[in-house]
């Protein structure tokens, strides 16, 4: 079990980005998210909305986007991945090759079925550790916050973090979850319309760039991430 200290998270914070304390532009992002997701917050099928990266680790700049983490129901990851792209791509608030800064960056999709993130661990990860320590729940449905916590604790003790456990729940801004035709059949089949229709182009892409380990695809994760530098902090932090 990964077990890290205070001073280990210290280590962490001066390796990726120098900078412990946060500032008024993460404030802003905050709020600019809080803003977005009230567009997106009705979607029935979405159980949970992080930020992560930069923003979530108080080392944002006036360049960084938002990202975000979206948790799904189980055979709902492509339903809600294409609303979620739809509905930011209409309101031009989706990051693109051309705009980067302050706009959302939806590359990381997950279901109920992933939240243990131990299925894409490193041997030694402390980056996927403190990831999770630093992600701050906006929208957080059933408690869904508290079941990822304790699905990852049989391979992370975050005991010495509680208090920042407890901050991240400050974050909580939607919790009510909506019951929009939440338990018609036909969204599992719109589902399978949607991966027959975008996992071919998904996979292609993936092949192009050759594989690399940042990106998974499966029915219960999509997770885009051509420059992971988890096997660079884990060399770093010893």
């Amino acid at each position: 079990m990964e077990k890290y200290t205070i001073k280990d998270k210290q280590k962490f914070d001066e390796i990726m980005w120098n900078k412990n304390q946060q500032s008024n532009i993460e404030d802003i992002f905050y709020k600019k998210t809080e803003k977005y997701i009230k567009f997106i917050k009705w979607i029935p099928w979405i159980r949970m909305i992080w930020i992560w990266n930069s923003i979530s680790m108080n080392s944002a700049t006036k360049d960084s986007d938002i990202d975000l983490l979206i948790v799904s129901e189980n055979k709902k990851i492509w339903l809600v991945r294409i609303l979620v792209t739809i509905i930011f791509q209409i309101l031009n608030v989706r990051k693109n090759n051309k705009h980067h800064a302050w706009r959302f960056c939806l590359s990381f999709f997950c279901t109920l079925n992933w939240l243990d993130f131990w299925k894409f661990k490193l041997e030694k990860d402390p980056y996927l550790y403190f990831w999770i320590l630093y992600f701050k729940p906006i929208l957080n449905y059933n408690w869904t916050y508290d079941l990822f916590l304790k699905k990852n604790e049989s391979w992370a003790d975050l005991s010495n973090f509680k208090k920042d456990i407890n901050k991240n729940k400050t974050y909580i801004k939607y919790n009510k979850i909506p019951k929009i035709y939440k338990y018609l059949n036909i969204w599992e089949i719109l589902n399978k319309i949607f991966k027959k229709i975008f996992l071919p182009k998904t996979i292609s892409s993936y092949n192009k760039i050759n594989k690399p380990y940042g990106i998974i695809i499966s029915d219960d994760i999509l997770k885009f991430h051509n420059w992971d530098i988890r096997k660079e902090i884990s060399k770093k932090m010893w």
